[in-house]
């Protein structure tokens, strides 16, 4: 690690991948925990309706899509 020490860019360019190695598994932890309630939600709406179930990972999907299709859009200030 006396490398780092001598090269200040190279040490930064680490520091910052650390970051977004954290922010990205970090991310991924809440949108899983985020989809469990969108499971349970859906398995119960549809309980009646045969083969009509989620798993985790398809509750995940699905919230994605839904934040892709309804989410907020910033168009900036309206005054």
């Amino acid at each position: 690690m006396a490398i780092l020490k001598n090269v200040p860019l190279l040490r930064r360019i680490i520091e910052v991948s650390y970051t977004m190695v954290i922010i990205i598994i970090l991310s991924v932890i809440v949108g899983l925990v985020l989809a469990f309630p969108v499971m349970w939600l859906w398995n119960f709406v549809f309980k009646g309706v045969p083969n009509i179930h989620l798993n985790v990972f398809q509750a995940w999907a699905l919230n994605i899509l839904a934040g892709i299709l309804f989410g907020k859009t910033s168009e900036g200030s309206k005054k």
